[in-house]
């Protein structure tokens, strides 16, 4: 579950156009969903995935050792960290791991981002209704359930207020 960091849906789809990003729907203000992408097609919206383990603390004590001399490297810069992160996370399957791009979905929900406040807007009651049906549609046509369902920054290192208000 993202947030698009912009106020329409328009400069969204124009973000798409220019490649490299996307997602699979698109829910704009008046909660209209947009498939933006096939099912099936791969696309870059989940960035470098955080440890599942760690972050519910289910780690075996191999891993958490593993995992925290990662994010703890002296002499690491914080990406190189992530980034040996997300590489350790990506070999594991899923479950095991938080979701990547080539076996998720991505469901964009329009609103803005307040760089002074760091905080994006919150999600209206048309764009949660919708996001309750689309989340409904996705969960019967796979074999899922609402724990597979994340807000972006669960699952990778994304801003906190992200999607924070979405309801599925």
């Amino acid at each position: 579950m993202h947030q698009t960091g912009a106020t329409t849906s328009s400069s969204t789809f124009n973000s798409y156009s220019k490649g490299g990003h996307g997602a699979h729907f698109l829910i704009d203000k008046k909660g209209t969903i947009y498939q933006t992408a096939h099912v099936s097609k791969k696309c870059y919206h989940v960035g470098k995935i955080r440890s599942k383990c760690y972050q519910s603390k289910l780690c075996a004590k191999a891993d958490i050792k593993a995992i925290t001399n990662l994010l703890f490297a002296k002499g690491k810069s914080y990406g190189v960290r992530i980034k040996d992160v997300h590489n350790l996370e990506k070999a594991k399957s899923y479950p095991d791991r938080y979701p990547l791009n080539i076996d998720s979905l991505g469901i964009e929900i329009v609103g803005s981002y307040d760089v002074k406040t760091k905080s994006y807007e919150t999600i209206n009651m048309l764009q949660n209704k919708s996001l309750t049906w689309l989340v409904g549609e996705l969960l019967t046509h796979f074999t899922l359930t609402k724990v597979d369902v994340y807000r972006h920054p669960e699952v990778s290192y994304k801003m906190e207020s992200e999607a924070k208000s979405a309801t599925w």
